[in-house]
């Protein structure tokens, strides 16, 4: 009994370690392991800055926007979408910001995970 109760704990940890060997490890990158090459950390600054530049400068009233974003391998921004907003004005500024990014394609090596945003707009 005893070594049945060892044999199906190397049976379960060797398949979810046989798992992770074939289709990489489960978590996302954080922000940190994405910046730690240095080709990556340069295009991410590139990317907020970007977004600095392009901070709203319209008086639309009091609120925010969140959009969450992709960029692909090309610099396109895609996959957008919109959270925690009550204006439609704001939302469509927000998301003209975003989608009139002039990126340049990301480092080729970087991970598609490390290529996803999300940023917040406050309006004044």
């Amino acid at each position: 009994m005893f070594r049945a109760v060892i044999v199906f704990i190397f049976i379960c940890a060797s398949q979810s370690a046989f798992a992770q060997f074939l289709f990489g490890p489960s978590e996302r990158p954080t922000l940190a392991a994405c910046m730690a090459i240095p080709e990556n950390k340069v295009w991410i600054q590139t990317v907020t800055r970007q977004l600095r530049e392009r901070a709203p400068k319209l008086n639309l009233g009091r609120g925010t926007v969140t959009i969450k974003f992709h960029v692909d391998f090309r610099g396109r921004v895609t996959r957008a979408s919109l959270s925690n907003y009550d204006n439609n004005a704001r939302a469509l500024v927000a998301a003209g910001m975003i989608t009139s990014l002039k990126l340049a394609p990301p480092p080729d090596d970087m991970d598609t995970d490390c290529r996803d945003f999300e940023q917040t707009f406050n309006f004044h």
